[in-house]
């Protein structure tokens, strides 16, 4: 039996990479759950003020920006599923511990329209727009 012991070490490398980008994702969406309830509660509480709209342009904004890095993160992790895939299928001897993410050809909009991406933001960036119109009539 041979010993892929380099092959094993490179492997788990990426794969603690590719762990860091996953929890990465999960904590921007526990962190844009909890502030854009936070901003939308501001919002609420304050309905008949002259600074609502101005909360749900920051709301909407907010939005965006954890849509973006989600996306970001997303993107990434799948840079280092290719490279896992392309070291899994190598020899030991040519084993290099090279950390560069292999790209693939998607493109930023296409993985931000992914499906999760448009379950979890989408929704929440229709109301806000419906919102935004609502109050500037």
């Amino acid at each position: 039996m041979k010993n892929d012991e380099n092959k094993r070490l490179h492997i788990q490398m990426i794969e603690n990479v590719i762990n860091r980008m996953s929890s990465n994702s999960f904590l921007i969406k526990g962190w844009s759950l909890t502030i854009l309830g936070g901003l939308i509660t501001v919002y609420l509480a304050n309905i008949n003020k002259s600074m609502s709209y101005l909360i749900l342009l920051l709301c909407l904004f907010f939005c965006l920006i954890f849509w973006v890095s989600d996306t970001f993160y997303l993107r990434e992790e799948r840079y280092f599923r290719n490279l896992y895939d392309v070291v899994r299928k190598k020899d030991e001897k040519d084993i290099d511990f090279s950390m560069k993410p292999i790209r693939s050809g998607e493109s930023f909009l296409c993985c931000m329209m992914r499906p999760i991406f448009l379950i979890s933001y989408l929704p929440i960036c229709i109301v806000i727009i419906v919102a935004l119109y609502i109050v500037k009539s």
